[in-house]
């Protein structure tokens, strides 16, 4: 399982870079918020709105209820539970990329929820379970990072030849400081270690 698309699955989102600010910080009053912003349905016009929007005040809404609306949207979308004992039974497998730079979800939330998961589960933890923290990403993709990677084609991998992930393969945008550069994303807890060699590409990395 895979809920936070890449470029990989999203053809032709380099060609739109109101993204880096529509799925970053910004987002918070327009998507995050009780009750919801009404803004346009394309990434620029998310952008325009949220230029003209002024955030003094604004992070209140982000744990309002009101009306129709009795949970926050920060109670909605934040992991508190560390029970998968129905998913895991039926042999489920769950993939989390985060980037590590994303201003509107801390990578630091989710890989404390991942410990929770841990000590209920054990060692078993890794066969239902990755999370892999994507160094320099923002919000899903974009940032100062190598944030091209086939989470969904490993998914696939993963759930019908049994090839669990350790780590995923990672390519830097064209409009990067780096085009080209590729890097490991390892499955957390290892990280990526530089082993000697040419320091653009992945194979100069172990997962340690």
């Amino acid at each position: 399982m895979n809920l936070c698309p890449n470029n990989v699955q999203r053809p032709g989102s380099e060609q739109l870079p109101a993204f880096d600010v529509a799925l970053g910080g910004a987002s918070l009053p327009t998507v995050f918020s009780v009750p919801p912003m009404k803004v346009g349905v394309s990434p620029d016009d998310i952008l325009a709105t949220q230029l003209r929007y002024r955030f003094p005040g604004s992070e209140a809404a982000i744990y309002s209820r009101a009306g129709p609306f009795q949970t926050s949207a920060w109670q909605d979308i934040a992991m508190h539970s560390a029970n998968l004992d129905g998913f895991f039974a039926h042999g489920g497998k769950l993939m989390v990329p985060h980037g590590v730079s994303d201003p509107v979800f801390s990578v630091m939330d989710t890989l404390a929820w991942r410990d929770r998961v841990v000590q209920r589960y054990g060692a078993r933890t890794d066969d239902g379970l990755r999370v892999f923290p994507v160094a320099g990403m923002a919000h899903c993709m974009g940032g100062p990072a190598t944030s091209h990677y086939d989470a969904l084609g490993a998914l696939v991998a993963w759930v019908e030849q049994h090839k669990a992930p350790d780590s995923l393969l990672a390519t830097a945008d064209a409009h990067t400081p780096w085009p080209g550069r590729t890097r490991p994303v390892c499955a957390w807890p290892r990280i990526a270690r530089y082993r000697g060699g040419d320091p653009e590409r992945a194979d100069s990395f172990a997962c340690e």
